[in-house]
């Protein structure tokens, strides 16, 4: 039953009765009374004899920002990042096999982001996702190959599982990866990943910056910022210690990043 709640997507956000019974195989009294539950628990509406998401969805966002166990360690680190940079700073989240956008800062500049949260962000591009996948372990990276290769090879990342595993150790040994107008093609994103006890990739922290401000910022200072970031916000996570995070401010700032 709760697999009604994944039909909703952006880009088919409003669904009728008809939509579920066909998609599901339901009969007419089966879908019915699937949805008039969902709708008594808030997590669907009824409006005009069309469906939507509920209130309950609202609600139930407002209590994973509150516990959220990377997002709170974070949020402060994105706005130090964001004043620093004028670049906006997005939070990437792996669920299992999506990558979601689970918080924005926005900047200075009038940027266009298409993915922002709650969106389901290409697992293969951007430099967020590309961040996340070369740190998954290498069973999950040859599954998701297996599953993907196509996509892998129009993202530029390998046509056969050596190239592929190629790419994400080059990054894994870079330890940030850059991005040039994959997803949005005005901007420019730096992504470090964020990894649990066990070095693997729970999520991503994203700069994204416009086309001019990055070619006249110190590239290479970017770099050490979003990792120093992200690993502050690993370590957060694993010790529970958000409170006592250092910041950014013993870094200098080059004259390039404005």
């Amino acid at each position: 039953m709760l697999g009604i709640l994944d039909l909703f997507t952006p880009a088919r956000p409003v669904l009728t009765v008809e939509d579920v019974v066909t998609e599901f195989g339901y009969s007419l009294p089966t879908g019915y009374r699937h949805i008039a539950e969902l709708c008594r628990a808030g997590l669907l509406s009824r409006v005009a004899g069309s469906l939507t998401l509920g209130p309950r969805i609202v609600e139930l966002d407002y209590v994973v920002r509150q516990g959220d166990p990377m997002l709170e360690p974070s949020q402060a680190l994105a706005r130090e990042l964001r004043d620093r940079c004028g670049c906006d700073t997005l939070l990437l989240t792996l669920l299992g096999d999506r990558i979601i956008t689970t918080h924005h800062e926005r900047g200075s500049d009038p940027l266009t982001i298409s993915y922002s949260r709650g969106r389901p962000v290409p697992m293969f591009r951007g430099a967020g996702s590309k961040a996340i996948v070369a740190f998954l372990p290498l069973a999950k990276q040859r599954r998701l190959f297996a599953g993907s290769s196509q996509e892998i090879a129009a993202a530029g990342l390998g046509h056969d599982w050596p190239a592929f595993r190629a790419a994400m150790q080059a990054i894994r040994r870079e330890g940030t990866t850059t991005s040039i107008g994959e997803l949005d093609p005005p901007n420019i994103g730096v992504g470090a990943p964020i990894l649990d006890g066990a070095g693997m990739a729970v999520g991503s922290l994203v700069l994204v910056l416009s086309r001019p401000r990055y070619a006249i910022a110190d590239k290479a200072l970017l770099a050490r910022m979003v990792t120093q970031a992200s690993q502050q916000i690993s370590t957060a996570m694993r010790t529970g210690q958000a409170g006592i995070l250092p910041g950014l401010r013993g870094m200098k700032q080059g004259r390039g990043n404005g």
